[in-house]
């Protein structure tokens, strides 16, 4: 099992592309088991890439390791992990989803070392207590107590409606030679997802969607000002391989009730410029968020091998009514009627179980679809008996039902490729 990043070749001259680490399953759990299990997810993370390479010079590339060492310009940027534990049934009419996650930051306190050096007195370990939401304090054990801060990266939700904090956030000085911090807190959210639309329903497809930013302190000459600190994904440096996957993952046991999703594929991380704030767009000045996505698809088995098969079998069976001559108007008519009558019970039915929204959706078109072509089987039944009544060769009549029937046959095999092709 090996470790680490490779550089790719300069193109024409330009810079070197960082590549993404070649990272092997753990095969067990280490001692930083506070991040909990090791879900199977791919990364893609181009879009990291990219925003590392605006920020690296055309001289030289460092390689995501360097992340922990001395460097200033490495050691400035706040790197993100985030870890999915559990995932609500999604409301994709009301654009809500409950998640329960896990984030961590990472970042070299940029105050020297000799500030931060521990008291006399003594102390077991560094361990820092969370006081408030943007500031940590260490407590030292001794006959005079004393105490010493850090400024903490003050982590926003950005699309939350509600949540709770699980248990108290915990700060940890993981490298004292780098000054390397992790902050992690664990949160139980109700996400506002804006996108949500069940227009294909019921084979549509969604985005679960979790923003992640730092919003305190990043204006000019604050603590953590956005034109000096980047915003980043942990590496393995930070994670010191206790997951995975560095930046994040999806855990075994995660489902999504009433939907699936793309386990080799995950969770996927992007940079994405805030849609407020400052509107320097291609400068430093411009700040950022992490955007956490899940690809979910809803399970239609329900609907694919018992409603669809069934109105399919329905509309043939109307078609074969054609068989009887225009001058059994009656008989037809009231067979099609009927015939009509169980596909409205099997509308009234699905429509209790059909999302309530402001747009026709597709299994709304394809029920109506059917049942228009049912109506246009009685429509032409009549027509055809008008024409035998006015002396209409019969076996011009007959040409014309079975020209009819030949249509809706077409019809039916174009709705169930219209229905099946999102499958």
């Amino acid at each position: 099992m090996s470790f680490g990043t490779s550089r790719s070749p300069s193109l024409g001259g330009g810079s070197p592309i960082i590549s993404r680490p070649q990272i092997g399953r753990v095969g067990s759990f280490s001692t930083l088991c506070w991040i909990g299990e090791q879900g199977p997810t791919s990364i893609v993370d181009s879009n990291l890439n990219a925003h590392l390479q605006r920020h690296s010079s055309n001289d030289s590339v460092k390689s995501y390791e360097n992340y922990g060492a001395a460097d200033l310009e490495w050691r400035k940027t706040i790197r993100f992990q985030v870890v999915v534990w559990s995932i609500g049934a999604p409301d994709t009419i009301s654009g809500r989803v409950q998640v329960k996650f896990r984030v961590t930051v990472f970042w070299n306190d940029r105050r020297p070392v000799e500030e931060h050096r521990e008291s006399a007195t003594g102390g077991v370990g560094t361990q820092f207590v969370m006081q408030g939401r943007q500031r940590a304090v260490e407590r030292i054990i001794s006959s005079e107590e004393a105490t010493k801060t850090i400024d903490v990266p003050q982590v926003s939700i950005l699309n939350v409606q509600n949540f709770e904090v699980i248990g108290p956030p915990e700060v940890t000085l993981l490298r004292p030679s780098s000054r390397l911090l992790r902050w992690t807190c664990l949160y139980r959210a109700t996400l506002l997802q804006d996108d949500f639309r069940v227009d294909k329903f019921p084979h549509d497809e969604h985005e679960i969607s979790l923003k992640l930013g730092i919003l305190a302190q990043r204006q000019a000459g604050g603590k953590f000002d956005r034109s000096k600190w980047a915003l980043s994904l942990a590496t393995e440096a930070d994670s010191q391989r206790s997951i995975r996957i560095p930046h994040g993952l999806l855990v075994d046991h995660v489902k999504v009730p009433g939907f699936s999703y793309d386990s080799d594929r995950g969770l996927t991380f992007e940079l994405s410029p805030l849609s407020f704030g400052p509107k320097a767009f291609g400068t430093q000045e411009q700040d950022h968020c992490l955007e956490v996505k899940l690809k979910i698809r809803r399970d239609s088995g329900y609907y694919d091998k018992n409603i669809m098969p069934l109105l399919c079998s329905i509309n043939i069976v109307a078609i074969s009514v054609l068989c009887l001559d225009a001058s059994n108007f009656f008989q037809r008519g009231l067979m099609m009627l009927n015939i009509a009558f169980v596909q409205m019970g099997m509308r009234m039915t699905l429509d209790s179980r059909l999302p309530s929204v402001g747009y026709q959706i597709k299994m709304q078109l394809i029920l109506n679809r059917f049942f228009y072509s049912l109506m246009f089987m009685v429509l032409e039944s009549s027509f055809l008996y008008t024409l035998h009544d006015r002396g209409v060769a019969i076996s011009h009549i007959r040409i014309i039902d079975l020209t009819v029937a030949i249509i809706l046959m077409l019809n039916t095999v174009y709705l169930s490729y219209l229905y099946y092709k999102d499958a």
